[in-house]
Order: structure tokens, then sequence, then C-alpha cells
């Protein structure tokens, strides 16, 4: 019997090591309220399990939630991850959390932006030029009404994420298209209802609105059901992510728009990138940037492919 016990803790304490042997790289995204998150995960996950790794995938419940993404991040760090990837809400909130990391040894790749942080140290960025991703949706918004529109934009949480997709937009306007003015703003914190709200409120108090540009795709599907409940179809949405849902709604001819940004590629970016960190690779570029498309009406079929 004592012979057979020994045997039994050796094979346990086998699996462990075995299982140990499976180290893990850390994806931390803001709240998963839009699919935007999902579809990185899905572009991470193959790349992390090629390579032998668990993709550790934890987000806070709401996208305003500092603190609990600092704190999942320290969980992170405290749990021995090998690498982190993380979309930070609030990308100073996130410096002190990211600043344990680089002292715990672990490397961090941020995703889903290519605005480059100070104060602490991060590998690589995989996202988009979110900029330039505003101004080519007031190209296309330029296109579609012959450059005379007024423009209500429904705004995200502040940010980085808002300020750049709304002043690539704003500003690309009033450089190239007088005739296109912004009438309203309104906070839809990147929720669905949010945005439904605030495209009902501002198309109430500016009845000449005709167009709705969401900084997300999920406000901007919220501002077409706004314009359903109104009778006010007629007004052209668009948003911006590139969402599997949103496709299907421009595909069905609901909403108008919406900018591909990639995150499938970011998200395997992304890990791609944190693995190269983990094997000691050193990046002369920091910035990984994924294309980005205005997909409408006539584009939508080969991007649903």
């Amino acid at each position: 019997m004592k012979k057979l016990l020994c045997t039994l803790l050796a094979m346990l304490m086998l699996l462990s090591g075995v299982s140990a042997m499976a180290a893990e790289i850390g994806f931390l995204s803001p709240a998963m309220t839009s699919p935007f998150y999902a579809s990185c995960i899905e572009g991470g996950t193959p790349v992390a399990t090629a390579y032998g790794y668990d993709l550790l995938t934890m987000a806070p419940p709401s996208e305003d939630d500092y603190a609990t993404q600092m704190s999942m991040m320290e969980d992170m760090i405290t749990r021995g991850v090998a690498g982190i990837c993380v979309c930070g809400i609030n990308l100073d909130a996130l410096i002190p959390a990211i600043k344990k990391a680089n002292e715990a040894g672990i490397p961090v790749v941020m995703f889903n932006t290519i605005t480059e942080i100070e104060g602490a140290e991060v590998y690589a960025y995989s996202g988009y030029n979110q900029y330039n991703g505003g101004a080519k949706i007031a190209d296309w918004v330029n296109e579609q009404t012959g450059g005379t529109a007024k423009v209500a934009i429904i705004e995200g949480l502040p940010s980085d994420y808002t300020t750049q997709r709304m002043g690539g937009f704003v500003d690309r306007c009033a450089e190239a298209y007088p005739g296109i003015e912004v009438v309203a703003t309104q906070p839809g914190d990147w929720v669905r209802e949010t945005g439904m709200n605030a495209a009902m409120d501002m198309l109430q108090a500016h009845p000449e609105i005709n167009v709705i540009y969401g900084l997300s795709d999920e406000m901007a599907l919220g501002a077409v059901q706004a314009c359903k409940q109104l009778n006010r179809e007629d007004i052209i949405c668009v948003g911006l992510d590139g969402n599997p849902n949103a496709m299907e709604s421009v595909k069905a001819g609901e909403l108008d728009a919406t900018l591909d940004c990639g995150p499938v590629a970011i998200g395997a970016n992304a890990v791609m990138a944190v693995i190269e960190a983990i094997d000691g690779v050193e990046r002369t570029e920091k910035v990984i940037e994924a294309e980005t498309t205005v997909v409408d009406i006539t584009l939508v079929d080969e991007f649903l492919k």
C-alpha cells in the first residue's frame, strides 16, 4: 500500500508539473460590451495556442470601471502570467499597473491603440489609426451627401479613443468640407441603449440632422433604433469598429456603413508581439498598425466573407 501511495503521489506531481508548464498570456479588455473585443480574442487565441500558451481573458463589467481593470491586471501579475496584452479603458489610469508588470519582468503589449504612453514600458502597440479612421468617415459622409450635411456625433466615454475618433472627423470636415456641420454631440458611453437615447435626444432637439456618426458600432446601432422609433429612417447612420453584427446590419440596409478596423488582426498581432517580447526579440518599431476601410453596401459582401 505504501508503495502504491508513493507511485500515485509521484504521478500527481508529474501531472501538476505538466499543467504548470502551460504558461498563460493575459488578455485584458475593457468590458465586453462591444463584439470588437470578442473578435480581438478570436484573433489572439490561435496564435497563443500555436506557441504553447493559454490565453487568460479578463474584462471588467463596464467600460468605465477603471478600478476593476487595474485590479484584474494586478491579479494577472500576481498569477505570474508570461505576458500581458491590455486595452486600457483610460491610458493614463493604467500606467501604475503597467509599472507593476515592468517591475515583475512581465512584458506588456497594448492593443486597440497606437498612442504611445509615457511613464511605463510597453513593448508594442497593436491597433489602428483612430484619428485617420475618423477622417475616412468624413470622406465617406462627404461622398454620400454631396458635401452638405448636418451631423450629430455620439461620443464614447472621455478617453483618447473618443478624442481621436471624433477629432479626425471634425478636423477633416473643417479642412476640406465646409458644408458638413456638426450640430450636436452627446455621450453614448460605448453602449447601444445609451447611444439610442443620445440619438433620440439630439434628433428631437435638432430635426435638421441628416447624419449620425457613432464613435462605436454599438452606439451607431443604437442610433439606427432611434431613427426607426422616430420614423427618421432617411438619416444616414455610420459606426466604427467593423463588428460582425454591424456588417450584418449594413447588409440588411439598416446601418449605412462602419469602419472596419481589423479587430481579428489586432488581437493576433498583439499576442504575437507579446510572445516575441517573452522570447527576448528586440523591436525597432513599436507600432503595429492594422488597415481600415469604410464598409458600406458596396463592400459589405466582401467583408462578410
